[in-house]
């Protein structure tokens, strides 16, 4: 997917979850809510009906999978979804110079839960997004979550810039552990630590 088809569609997202906010923020009569479905429905029909491959399938005539498409899909990331939220990564260094990222983002209202902060569930979900790519770090090779743990020191605000951090602890065999932290400022929000497993015989 090239730059400019990124940027359109960075562009349809912002659209698309301006329309979603004021819906969510606004009383809005039951005939303009049909009316907007209505137009949605006539833009859905315009879209060609060729469908592309899942990120997870072969490419045609290879074996190997198409998984650097996956961030572009994620919900939690993906310019082609919807409702991700724009996140900003860096490579970062863990406590001990450990290897990592971290992302800068901000989340609206639509990422809502307890009052004027971010629903802890999705919290979570950016959690297993960020250590899943700091994992991929690992020299033993890329494995998926076995267990996830989350510790909510403070609420986490909307419309407040967040940084989430991760970085590896330890990888040996098929194990793989990394830990992250989420901040406001210099609030520590959350803290994360996760175990992914290599897949047997990887």
């Amino acid at each position: 997917m090239d730059n400019e088809s990124l940027h359109a569609a960075r562009n349809l997202r912002r659209s698309f979850q301006a329309l979603a906010r004021k819906v969510l923020n606004h009383n809005i009569s039951r005939q303009k809510l049909d009316e907007i479905a209505e137009r949605l429905e006539t833009f859905h029909n315009e879209i060609p009906a060729a469908e592309i491959p899942k990120w997870w399938e072969p490419e045609s005539g290879s074996g190997e999978l198409r998984s650097s498409t996956y961030r572009n899909r994620s919900l939690y990331q993906g310019p082609y979804h919807l409702f991700s939220p724009d996140l900003d990564w860096e490579e970062h260094s863990g406590p001990n110079g450990e290897m990592g990222f971290k992302f800068h983002v901000t989340l609206s209202d639509l990422y809502e839960g307890p009052p004027a902060a971010v629903h802890g569930g999705f919290i979570a979900g950016l959690f297993d997004e960020l250590l899943g790519a700091v994992q991929s770090l690992s020299q033993t090779g890329t494995g998926y979550t076995a267990k996830l743990e989350i510790k909510y020191r403070s609420l986490t605000p909307i419309d407040e810039e967040l940084v989430f951090a991760g970085w590896i602890l330890e990888s040996s065999g098929r194990r793989i552990t990394v830990k992250g932290q989420c901040s406001h400022g210099d609030k520590l929000c959350s803290e994360a630590s996760a175990l992914f497993l290599k897949p047997n015989g990887k």
